[in-house]
């Protein structure tokens, strides 16, 4: 007979013939190999987004190699004197730095597109959203916006000139009226997208107007009005060479102008990449921050196995 008296404890799983208690022996074993498993899939992870990222900075290396090399060919195949290469051109553009010239009128180029790039975004963002928001107003501004989308944007530049004057206001104005209805389309479009339960259950809160269009409205249409800006920042820049180019006697415009006059190409290049390079960094560093800084409400998104 077992004793089963209270400062006795049996342990059947010790005696000879008894039972054999795995399970503390088991879960040990099986935690362990559940670890080196999770941690296996953790360094294949690793090693995979390690291996992408890398073969993605090889094609954009390759990409922009590519570039480069189809200009040296091509200015060995012309001649420096139709076709400056890479190192001519740099050595043009540090001279030009040098003697400020090319600080001078690249700054007074941006100034320009800043401006216009400003007021044509709030323009446009306003009047996008109030015909995507109203019917009434849509219909009465569709034949402005149809007419600012279809009128070619070089006779823009030269009726401003002929009205206004060759001045930076006519500048800047016939560029706002250039690039403000890609706007006013982009936010149309993203204002008719809200999810209109949402606009329902902040009316039924009784939220007032403004709060709707800042909490409900505003994040809804962000996408739109950062992915257009970008665009529209883009074309600001290449509208206002043109409009330097036909009647300003500043900007970088009016050196392109200056430098064909004489069949100058190292000028041309020089000045054309100089906006270019400018424009990329402010693409990438300013309008990168801006959307970053805009999105940062959102969840980052999980990708699956599947893609």
């Amino acid at each position: 007979m077992a004793d089963n008296s209270p400062g006795r404890t049996t342990d059947r799983a010790a005696e000879p013939g008894g039972p054999i208690d795995v399970t503390s022996a088991v879960e040990p074993a099986s935690s362990a190999e559940a670890d080196v498993a999770a941690r296996a899939r953790l360094l294949r992870r690793t090693r995979a987004t390690r291996s992408e990222r890398n073969l993605t900075l090889g094609l954009k290396f390759l990409s922009y190699g590519s570039l480069v090399l189809l200009w040296v060919v091509l200015s060995a195949a012309l001649g420096s004197n139709v076709l400056p290469g890479p190192l001519d051109t740099l050595a043009f553009i540090v001279r030009e730095f040098e003697r400020g010239a090319l600080t001078h009128h690249l700054w007074i180029t941006t100034q320009r597109v800043l401006v216009a790039f400003t007021v044509a975004m709030v323009v446009g963002v306003t009047v996008g959203a109030a015909m995507g928001s109203s019917k009434r107003f849509d219909a009465t501004f569709e034949g402005w916006l149809i007419t600012g989308l279809t009128v070619p944007r070089i006779l823009l530049f030269v009726v401003a000139y002929l009205l206004l004057g060759l001045s930076d206001r006519a500048l800047i104005i016939a560029l706002v009226v250039t690039v403000v209805p890609t706007v006013v389309v982009a936010v149309r479009e993203g204002t008719r997208a809200i999810d209109g339960g949402l606009l329902e259950m902040a009316r039924a809160f009784r939220r007032s107007r403004a709060a709707i269009w800042r909490r409900v409205v505003l994040p809804q249409i962000m996408p739109y009005v950062v992915g257009t800006a970008r665009g529209v920042l883009a074309l600001s820049w290449k509208m206002v060479v043109l409009g330097e180019l036909l009647g300003r006697t500043s900007g970088v415009g009016y050196q392109i102008s200056f430098y064909f006059q004489f069949f100058n190409m190292r000028g041309i290049l020089a000045y054309g990449l100089t906006m270019m390079a400018l424009l990329a960094v402010i693409d990438l560093v300013v309008m990168g921050w801006l959307q970053r800084s805009v999105f940062r409400w959102r969840a980052p998104v999980k990708v699956g196995a599947t893609g």
